[in-house]
């Protein structure tokens, strides 16, 4: 039996290869996240940081690889991440600072702690995140 017939192509017109969307990317990688598919989440936003490097979402990407790994408990790992954020640019520096706080509290080092939500207090006061650190720490400054 013959193989089947190459599909024409018309001359000069390369076959169409799908553009680079990385918004598109990182919204996939983002729902994979959301879907509580953790693991699969990490591959997804490390492979958007390999690919854009610059791209204004790469800090973001690496922000959510650090809650993916918060969502698993894995808190040793999840403070890794949130300190590379700090590579990409101030973006999601206060939502990391905050997380990483976290992250020391529930490996039991509250003074770490303290420093990094002190650290969002005084680096980024306006934000959201600072708002919250000043909570935490003073919850956490009466349980010393």
């Amino acid at each position: 039996m013959p193989p089947p017939p190459a599909p024409i192509v018309p001359p000069g017109k390369p076959t169409p290869k799908a553009p680079d969307n990385p918004e598109q990317e990182y919204a996939a990688a983002l729902a994979t996240y959301r879907a509580r598919e953790h693991g699969q989440a990490v591959i997804d936003f490390l492979d958007f940081i390999a690919k854009y490097p610059k791209h204004p979402l790469a800090g973001n990407a690496q922000y959510w690889i650090g809650e993916a790994y918060w969502a698993q408990r894995d808190y040793r790992q999840a403070l890794v991440e949130f300190e590379k954020v700090f590579e990409h640019g101030p973006g999601k520096a206060p939502d990391a600072l905050l997380k990483i706080g976290l992250c020391y509290l529930r490996l039991s080092d509250v003074p770490r702690a303290q420093q990094a939500w002190q650290r969002v207090v005084n680096e980024y006061p306006k934000s959201e995140s600072a708002a919250m650190a000043r909570s935490l720490i003073a919850t956490h400054a009466a349980r010393r």
